[in-house]
């Protein structure tokens, strides 16, 4: 298979990409495409669409043998489960499909831009397709072991705020730290996002803001 493209984000590091799409709609991403006769058609109707699905490749996580059992890291039992019954990203094929919020079609002299939000995407991640969601056919009443929503934490500033405050915020607000992070209230993490190094920490109950600084 040979991508579509490569998309671009605001998400440079594994570190602080949402778990599932659509959690942070203000994380926009940017496919861009050579318009040639192909692309310049391909797109034709798709504004009458709410949301799209991409089917990406998972191109961080190294070729090689996978485990047919995985531990989901936010699954609160914490017992094994199929790689078939998890969202891993350590799977046979290493396949992802991640359902977005269509946002505007550009059209400029040499290329076609696909706008779209809710990404949970990293930087450069090679794009396999672009499907319509559909309704009637992709929302059905489904019972599943991860039914429960990610825990909204409030976010304080204890620095000068930043024009990307709102992508900041929401990232952070749904806990970004590894599991083995989260024993300690002192403990400061750092995530790129936006051309932005942020640093933060978890206090009781919330996430502190300490320092915002631009990437060179």
């Amino acid at each position: 298979m040979k991508p579509l493209c490569r998309i671009q984000t605001p998400f440079v590091d594994k570190f602080g990409v949402p778990r599932q799409s659509l959690l942070v709609e203000e994380a926009w991403g940017k496919l861009a495409f050579p318009k040639d006769d192909f692309f310049s058609e391909a797109f034709r109707g798709i504004e009458n669409s709410s949301h799209l699905w991409l089917i990406f490749e998972f191109d961080q996580i190294p070729a090689g043998p996978v485990n047919g059992l995985v531990r989901p890291p936010r699954f609160e039992n914490k017992l094994k489960l199929g790689v078939f019954a998890t969202r891993s990203p350590h799977r046979p094929n290493r396949l992802g499909l991640s359902l977005v919020k269509f946002d505007r079609l550009e059209v400029t002299e040499r290329e076609v831009i696909l706008w779209v939000r809710g990404v949970d995407l990293v930087n450069g991640t090679p794009i396999l397709d672009i499907k319509p969601y559909v309704p009637y056919a992709d929302s059905v009443e489904a019972r599943s072991p991860f039914l429960e929503a990610p825990t909204v934490y409030q976010v304080r500033w204890e620095c000068e705020s930043v024009e990307e405050a709102d992508l900041i915020e929401k990232v952070i607000a749904l806990d970004p730290r590894p599991n083995q992070g989260r024993g300690s209230n002192d403990a400061e993490f750092g995530m790129s996002v936006a051309g932005l190094n942020v640093r933060f920490r978890f206090s009781v109950d919330h996430f502190k803001i300490i320092a915002v600084t631009r990437l060179p």
